[in-house]
């Protein structure tokens, strides 16, 4: 699996599919439900993920930018999935209507200037074009702000000749349980909606695809769900682990007590020992607080990440572990017993910050579904 990388994520499509049904399955059958592919699909790869959750039934993809939409856009049209609608959820900044337009990209628009720019090239090419107005509610981020909002309020003509698919907000805490701004938004969204009336709306990320259903509205977006871990890194067996990663083992060695071990010689040797240096790093996305306290799985056993962690290497004590233990040659880095928000803890961050900086060097091995 390794083939001429010294490690690889395997990366289980069918996985994805079956968290997004699952994430389906929470609301009302007349609620769609979006998919988060941005960023790379959260570092797993856009395309395939996509590509996977097109041919399971999924018809709206969020990614950020342009960039990320053409190509997403180019990929669904060569596997043969042109119907989905992808969107920008930066917006169409100047210079991008006319690229938006041509390969089938609905923006969503974030203020009154993105809004004039795209409804003028719907006049211009005499189409009514497709977007989705965002309303901030509380994240003080994208959004038309308040006095946008009034505004538009007052004069809906402004967005005459465009097809608005669906009016939107994002929540600011979702996934904390009981937070008062998490009401507010709803009520502040519900009133909001009552000024668009017919227009169908959409509030829930992750977090809120997770809350009742009155957060559902017509469309939930989930992002991290989808790929197996929750919004709060709360433990959960309703979702499926998506990715394992497995690496080389570039060398085993003996070591005597006292010996230190990699830069600075933070880790102190107690006694006679057996290392194994493991192909991977920083470089690769595996962060650098993880030394120290991350597990690693060799065959069905587990060992310690000791020493700093190295731009291409990491070091592990498998001094417990048989040489019979080590014939697969490879270590798995995430795995059952240490899934991707265990690692997030380690590193003193969230399990996003953990799949999203995954480097480019790990090869993609994907299981379909």
């Amino acid at each position: 699996m390794l083939g001429h990388a010294d490690s690889c994520l395997c990366i289980d499509l069918g996985a994805i599919v079956a968290n997004w049904r699952y994430i389906d399955s929470l609301s009302a059958p007349s609620t769609v439900t979006a998919a988060m592919v941005k960023a790379n699909g959260y570092g797993l790869g856009a395309a395939a993920v996509a590509g996977a959750l097109a041919a399971a039934g999924c018809g709206e993809f969020f990614v950020a930018s342009l960039d990320e939409a053409i190509a997403l856009r180019q990929h669904l049209d060569e596997v043969g999935h042109p119907e989905p609608h992808i969107m920008t959820l930066h917006g169409c900044h100047i210079g991008q209507e006319e690229a938006h337009a041509q390969h089938r990209i609905t923006p969503v628009l974030n203020d009154l200037e993105q809004l004039t720019r795209w409804r003028l090239l719907s006049q211009k090419i005499a189409e009514k074009l497709p977007a989705l107005l965002h309303f901030d509610t509380g994240m003080t981020r994208l959004g038309f702000d308040p006095d946008q909002t009034d505004w538009l309020i007052q004069n809906k003509a402004a967005y005459d000749g465009l097809v608005v698919r669906y009016i939107m907000s994002h929540l600011v805490s979702g996934e904390v349980i009981g937070a008062p701004i998490t009401t507010q938004q709803l009520a502040a969204f519900n009133e909001l909606r009552s000024w668009f009336a017919g227009v169908p709306a959409s509030l829930a990320n992750s977090a809120g695809s997770l809350l009742p259903t009155p957060y559902h509205f017509q469309m939930t977006r989930p992002g991290i769900a989808l790929y197996g871990a929750h919004p709060a890194d709360c433990p959960t067996d309703k979702l499926q682990p998506v990715v394992r990663w497995h690496a080389r083992i570039m060398q085993l060695r003996r070591a005597k007590a006292g010996d230190r071990v990699g830069y600075g010689g933070t880790h102190l040797l107690t006694r006679e020992s057996k290392i194994a240096t493991i192909g991977v790093g920083y470089a690769d996305g595996y962060d650098r607080q993880l030394g120290g306290k991350a597990i690693v799985q060799i065959g069905d056993k587990h060992a310690p990440v000791i020493g700093r962690v190295s731009m291409d290497s990491i070091t592990v004590d498998v001094t417990d572990l048989a040489d019979g233990d080590l014939v697969s040659g490879t270590a798995d880095l995430l795995h059952a017993g240490y899934d991707v928000p265990r690692m997030a803890a380690d590193a003193n961050t969230i399990s996003y910050e953990v799949l999203t900086r995954l480097g480019a060097r790990p090869a993609r091995h994907y299981l379909k579904p």
